[in-house]
């Protein structure tokens, strides 16, 4: 299933699914996003799956944010896990 992304101010909400083939997609377009707010809120509440590369890129993702003091929120039926699987990042 393709991965549809839209956008209202600074909340962006993905709808299908996160893998190898869609997460470029989506990685490009936040980091538009991201350049225009200081804040992001990613919804993922119609994400059917997210496989474990894309998994590694919302952490990287997440890194690079806190890196550059740029607030990173995920909301979600699907949260829990990713902010598990952030927890303790190498920011340094």
């Amino acid at each position: 299933m393709a991965l549809r992304i839209t956008q209202q101010d600074n909340t962006i909400t993905l709808e299908g699914t996160l893998n190898t083939e869609t997460v470029n997609n989506f990685k490009s377009h936040f980091n538009f996003i991201l350049n225009a707010f200081k804040n992001v809120t990613l919804n993922i509440d119609k994400v059917k799956d997210i496989d474990d590369s894309a998994m590694q890129i919302l952490k990287a993702m997440y890194v690079n944010g806190v890196k550059n003091n740029m607030m990173f929120f995920v909301e979600g039926n699907r949260s829990e896990a990713i902010y598990e699987a952030f927890q303790y990042p190498n920011v340094a």
